[in-house]
Order: structure tokens, then C-alpha cells, then sequence
């Protein structure tokens, strides 16, 4: 008998109990549908970082920065010098764009000076939002929501403002009419007379969570305030005094190198390391992050696979049950000229096609499944400012690799009850009543 006609036969006899093959097969939907969308999460969560990383250049990014001990998550807010670590100044910038595999550098300031944003007459506060400066190179790339990304000519006064500023200074739903707005930046009143109120135009509106104010490095240095420090003096003679910014006191916060290709990042950390500075990369980020996804898709393909494993028990039950009922037409059978082997290899086709049918329709579910949770997360996507949509998918391998692990399943657990119906005696068959 070929293959061809076995799964006919497989499917003719398994249409005799309908009630007992759907159940069957349900129970095998189960599990096919809860490691398909397990597994499909946790690819396209991994799929969504690793973007994300792309977008941003995050994935070819190295941080430099004065401490040795920094992972990429602490150095990606080290954008103040505190005085500890190895000063970075624009020697250094200028050290490391030579290093081997740097394709481009900038140098990170902070410039949180300021109090309050202000519109026109409306303003918001800005004295717990990260405010950074750094050169307009391409080093640094944002996601805007409207308008363009720094440039060098910014210098006089150009800005970036993060969505939620846009949204609180009554931009929210329409950033574009922002863009090209004169600012005014008051400064905090900690600084004195150190600082002083400045005045910036809106370039761009940026998109995500973390982003607060941007501006160029030159625009950092003209607003960081300036402090007078007097030396010596005395009686007969006037003392010496001098004029230093916040920068020229601290120097940078950290650097930023990007790679050529995401080959060349081990080769600027080691560089980065050799002039004795910390050095982070966002690719042991992206690394890390997909290890914890691993052992999350580890975890949840388990979860579905105890459900294929009592789904496998049901097809073994099933198929006992079949041939409890058949035993007399596999008597006839035998009696014929069916040899042992197409009788174990009917039965164990019979239940593939239960594997396979289960397979089958828990992947469509799938992707019913993967519909619904784009269009929720779709909207949650839009209210957090992200462009990207339909971030959940179910990857081909996945859907391929389901069904076939079903069938293979239904025809392993197959074997037994099919092993069981090739022994049975011919003569024996054939009294069963």
C-alpha cells in the first residue's frame, strides 16, 4: 500500500468518529497554539530590541566613559563628570576617533541648567529631565516624531524636545507646529548669576521614553554656567581671578564612538580600554538581552510542550480505542495479505494525520492570535510615541517546525496502539466480536 493511500485510509478511518477525532485533535490545537504564540513572542520581542538597537545605532555604539566598572545601562546616563574616574577632555575625543574601527566620535555634556521651557505663555519644567549636548556627527541618532535631527550650524541655538515636553507645552497633537518655535530656557536658581536665561529654537520633536532635551555641543558649552574663582590677594595687592564653565571645572561626561560595522566593536572597546577608560557596548547589551529571551523561550516552549505531551496522550488513547474497534478488519486484513508492517505503518500514519491536522489548524489560530495582540499592542505602541506596528509575528521556521513536531509527536505516540494492532493473531481477529 503506498503512502498516498495509507493517509486516505488514515483519514477515511478516523472520520467514523468524529466526535472522538475533534476532541482529539483540539487537545493537539492546545499545545500547537501555545508554543507557536510562545515562541513568536518571545522571537519578535527579540526582533523589536534588536531594531530598536539598529535604528539608534546603538548596535555598533561604544561608551567611553571616566569609571572602569560601568555596564551599557549605567553608562548610557553617565553624561555628568563627577571628578572620579580618568578626566575626559577633547584630547581624549580627538585620541579615540583615531582609534582603529571608529567610524565616528562625539563627546557627551550634561546640560541639565535649566529650571523651566517656556512658549510663549506657556511653560514647563525641565529641571528633572536629562538635558544633553553632543556633536551633531551622526554619532548620536534620534527617532523624530517632526521636524530634523541637529546640525552643525545648531551651534546659535538649535534644540531637540522630547514628546513629553511637546505634549505638556500643548503640542501633543500637533508636534509639526512646534517645530521652528522660538524657546526661552530659564535657568536654575541654584547657579546665581553663574547662569543666565537663554533663548533656543525647536529643530525637532523625538520620540521615545528616555529622551528629555537636546542640543549641540557648542550650544552646551555658550549655556553652562560660568564661575569666577579668585586666588592670592591681600592687603597691598588685588587678587587673581578667574573665569571657568561647568565643563572647563569637570570636563565630559563620557564619549561616544561608533564602529564601522558591529565587527569592529570589540576592537574599539579594547582601544578604549588601552587609553584606561571604561568601555560598554551596546551589542553585550543586545547579547544580554537576548539570553534573558532564550531562557524565557526555553521556559514557555516547556509550558507547551507539557500541553503537547497530554495531547499525545490523548492520541494514544484514541488509537487503542481504534484499534479495539478495527480488530476485526484487521483480521481481515492480515488475512489477505497485509503483512505486520503495513499494519503498524497504517495506524502510525493514521495518527500523524491527527498530529498534522492539529498542527495545521493550532498555526492558523496563531496567526488570528498575533493579529489581536498587534492591534492592542499597536495602540500602546502609538500612546508610548513608537512608529514601529505589527511587531508581533509568527516566523515561518516556527509555523513549519510546530507542524512538523506535531505530526511527529501523533506518530510517535502512534507506535504503541500500531505495534499493538500489527501483533495481533489473524485468526483471533477474526472471532472478535
Amino acid at each position: 500500500m503506498r503512502l498516498g493511500d495509507q493517509f486516505r485510509t488514515g483519514w477515511r478511518n478516523l472520520s467514523r468518529q468524529k466526535l472522538r477525532t475533534s476532541l482529539t485533535v483540539f487537545a493537539i490545537v492546545i499545545g500547537a497554539v501555545s508554543v507557536t504564540v510562545m515562541l513568536s513572542l518571545v522571537t519578535s520581542a527579540q526582533g523589536f530590541l534588536t531594531s530598536s538597537f539598529e535604528k539608534t545605532g546603538e548596535d555598533r555604539r561604544v561608551i567611553a566613559t571616566p569609571q572602569l566598572d560601568l555596564d551599557y545601562g549605567e553608562a548610557r546616563w553617565q553624561t555628568w563628570a563627577d571628578g572620579s574616574g580618568k578626566r575626559i577632555d577633547d584630547e581624549t575625543v580627538r585620541a579615540m576617533a583615531g582609534l582603529d574601527g571608529v567610524e565616528s566620535v562625539t563627546a557627551i555634556l550634561g546640560a541639565s541648567y535649566f529650571e523651566a521651557i517656556r512658549v510663549g505663555s506657556s511653560g514647563v519644567s525641565v529641571s528633572n529631565t536629562p538635558v544633553v549636548a553632543y556633536t551633531p556627527n551622526g554619532t548620536v541618532r534620534r527617532e523624530l516624531l517632526a521636524g530634523r535631527a541637529l546640525e552643525a550650524g545648531d551651534d546659535s541655538g538649535g534644540i531637540l524636545v522630547s514628546r513629553a515636553i511637546a505634549g505638556d507645552l500643548g503640542y501633543a497633537d500637533n508636534p509639526q507646529q512646534l517645530v521652528g518655535k522660538t524657546v526661552t530656557l530659564t535657568p536654575r536658581k541654584e547657579f546665581g548669576d553663574a547662569a543666565r536665561e537663554r533663548t533656543a529654537t525647536v529643530r525637532g520633536v523625538m520620540l521615545g521614553e528616555d529622551n528629555g532635551l537636546d542640543m549641540t555641543l557648542g550650544f552646551g558649552k555658550v549655556v553652562s554656567p560660568v564661575f569666577e574663582r579668585c586666588e592670592g590677594g591681600g592687603p597691598n595687592r588685588q587678587p587673581v581671578c578667574t573665569r571657568e564653565t561647568d565643563f572647563d571645572r569637570t570636563g565630559y561626561g563620557a564619549i561616544y564612538l561608533s564602529a564601522r560595522t558591529t565587527d569592529d566593536v570589540t576592537t574599539v572597546e579594547r582601544g578604549v580600554e588601552r587609553l584606561g577608560y571604561g568601555a560598554a557596548a551596546g551589542q553585550e547589551e543586545i547579547d544580554a538581552q537576548a539570553q534573558a529571551f532564550t531562557i524565557i523561550g526555553l521556559v514557555l516552549g516547556g509550558i507547551g510542550a507539557i500541553a503537547l505531551l497530554v495531547a499525545a496522550i490523548g492520541v494514544i488513547n484514541t488509537m487503542v480505542m481504534a484499534t479495539l474497534e478495527r480488530t476485526r478488519e484487521i483480521g481481515i486484513m492480515r488475512a489477505i495479505g497485509a503483512t505486520k508492517k503495513t499494519v503498524r505503518r497504517l495506524f502510525t500514519v493514521e495518527a500523524g494525520v491527527l498530529g498534522f491536522m492539529g498542527g495545521v489548524v493550532g498555526v492558523i489560530l496563531s496567526f488570528g492570535v498575533a493579529i489581536l495582540l498587534n492591534r492592542i499592542l499597536n495602540q500602546q505602541l502609538a500612546d508610548s510615541g513608537i512608529t514601529d506596528r505589527d511587531i508581533v509575528s509568527v516566523p515561518p521556521t516556527i509555523a513549519v517546525a510546530v507542524i512538523a513536531v506535531t505530526t511527529l509527536i501523533g506518530m510517535l505516540a502512534g507506535r504503541l496502539p500500531a505495534r499493538r494492532a500489527a501483533n495481533l493473531d489473524p485468526v483471533e481477529a477474526l472471532r472478535y466480536e
